[in-house]
């Protein structure tokens, strides 16, 4: 049951510190802002260390296999499209969809039913030409034959220069309304978070979840892909090999997510209409598809294979930046542009 008590937590951070990866990326070619992408590399690093460190104390097991290139490369680029049309990461998705976004669930439904059909001999079938291509060396250090603690070092010296630069800056008060609740229930479901705050608490839940999961025979840190397909699974057929580690991690989330909205007053069903439902729709089948050829979603690649410094991981970035940069080029940046220019 510690994947559910993880998965619990991680959904709580996830919602209060409104902890969306998709916007990050946004963020960043939209205005420049950097404070998201430094918040996902404190997650990593924390993880990073951690994790190297309890390898060689026998708690935690890196993933073996060979790294698929040319599948990770499509995947990713399939993920970031979808994650531009859905608005959100798949795991953004789950705990938006506990919030009662309507377009959030329809990703869901999307990104569950798609996780499901990729790993159905018809997906692999369909897909093959794209999982053929292989390496044998799955990770950086592997390649260039060094020791992962030199990349755990060079990661760990550029995002401690990161955060010092983003806190040394001066920034403008935020205005905020004042505060209802006093004390404990203040901080937990009122006050805001800073990201890098949310950072840390997530890279300590990610940290933790590889020898917790290796402890149920599982071997890996977070990921919500492989739950989401068996899910699928578990409603059509029944199917009960949802409930295992990674099953009751997802439940845990959706879980965690509901309560924090709940408490903090945003619990609440909205609807973005229709175009926007379809558009939902069409980018949780994308992010399923994609995770299912890449080994992994937002989270099991960005968060947890880069902590690794896998090929698929760090290779997975540039792809989903890609594609929701195309996505939003086409939806925000030219028709913005063009009004201007016509103005």
């Amino acid at each position: 049951m510690t994947g559910l008590f993880l998965g619990f937590l991680l959904g709580f951070i996830m919602q209060r510190g409104r902890f969306c990866m998709a916007g990050g990326f946004r963020d960043l070619y939209l205005f420049r802002d950097t404070r998201m992408i430094v918040a996902m590399l404190i997650i990593i690093t924390l993880q990073s260390i951690g994790l190297f460190a309890f390898i060689e104390l026998g708690w935690a097991q890196l993933p073996a296999g060979a790294f698929h290139w040319l599948a990770t490369l499509c995947g990713g680029l399939m993920f970031g499209l979808g994650m531009g049309l859905a608005g959100s990461c798949s795991t953004g998705a789950w705990y938006r969809a506990a919030e009662g976004l309507a377009g959030s669930i329809v990703a869901v439904v999307g990104f569950v039913v798609s996780s499901w059909y990729i790993r159905q001999p018809q997906g692999k079938s369909l897909f093959a030409p794209l999982n053929g291509p292989a390496i044998s060396h799955a990770s950086l250090p592997q390649t260039f034959g060094i020791s992962p603690w030199y990349a755990v070092c060079a990661l760990s010296l550029l995002t401690g220069w990161l955060v010092w630069r983003h806190l040394s800056r001066k920034t403008p008060p935020v205005a905020q309304l004042a505060p209802r609740k006093q004390g404990l229930a203040h901080w937990l479901f009122e006050a805001r978070w800073h990201p890098f705050f949310s950072a840390l608490l997530i890279g300590l839940i990610a940290l933790l979840a590889w020898p917790s999961s290796l402890a149920s025979g599982r071997v890996g840190g977070l990921g919500i892909s492989g739950p989401s397909a068996q899910l699928f699974s578990l409603i059509t057929t029944g199917n009960t090999g949802f409930f295992g580690w990674a099953g009751y991690l997802l439940t845990g989330i959706v879980a965690g997510a509901l309560l924090a909205a709940w408490k903090s007053e945003e619990l609440r069903w909205r609807f973005p209409g229709w175009p926007a439902m379809a558009r939902s729709l069409a980018g949780g089948g994308l992010m399923g598809i994609g995770s299912g050829l890449a080994g992994g979603c937002m989270l099991g690649n960005t968060v947890v294979n880069t902590a690794w410094f896998s090929w698929q991981g760090w290779l997975f970035v540039p792809c989903i930046l890609l594609g929701s940069w195309i996505v939003s080029w086409f939806t925000i940046i030219h028709p913005f542009t063009f009004a201007k220019a016509k103005g």
